[in-house]
């Protein structure tokens, strides 16, 4: 399938999901995480939902990161880009123009400082090959990124077996987890 085809199909799928599916497939998919051996980390970037767009609630994930005193980065949009910022337990959010909620205090840190990368998506393939929502905000933070930086997905889906459209600014996923379990793709 092709990054379109296969972007209409599971957004129209997750159109359908009620607040409560959200939530539940949330909590399942935090749930999972906890099977991913992510102790020698200590600085994570990850994504606010967009709520109208139903997706997933990273909320509890944050608050367990800050359980285990982790380093907790999320992004925000300037322009046709995302700078990197650290947040403390208990910050405020406002929406920007994209209806993503970003951090209204916050320190700037370098993309190399990262070691863990939650990656919001619609669907992989079995390749680690994700589909996100087109705009090439991720893959251009990727590319700044260490090479060793630990990609994973966050997806209600579990993946298809192919993305005929790749190309090479595209980067992979090195795991993939959804309420079902984690794929590796390393």
């Amino acid at each position: 399938m092709l990054k379109t085809e296969v972007r209409k199909y599971y957004r129209n799928i997750r159109k359908q999901f009620s607040k409560q599916d959200v939530e539940r497939l949330s909590e399942e998919i935090s749930d999972q995480l906890q099977f991913l051996d992510l102790s020698s980390d200590q600085i994570f970037h990850i994504f606010l939902p967009i709520e109208k767009n139903n997706e997933i609630n990273t909320y509890p994930i944050i608050e367990w990161l800050f359980s285990q005193n982790k380093t907790v980065i999320l992004p925000l949009v300037i322009g046709d880009d995302m700078i990197n910022c650290k947040v403390e337990k208990g910050f405020e959010t406002q929406l920007n123009f994209l209806h993503i909620p970003e951090p209204i205090v916050y320190k700037e840190i370098e993309s190399t400082a990262i070691d863990v990368i939650f990656i919001p998506m619609f669907v992989a393939d079995k390749k680690g090959n994700r589909v996100g929502y087109g705009g090439g905000y991720y893959d251009k933070f990727l590319s700044r990124c260490r090479p060793n930086a630990k990609k994973i997905g966050l997806t209600y889906f579990r993946p298809i077996d192919n993305i005929d459209d790749i190309y090479f600014g595209d980067f992979p996923i090195d795991f993939c987890v959804t309420p079902d379990g984690i794929e590796s793709f390393i």
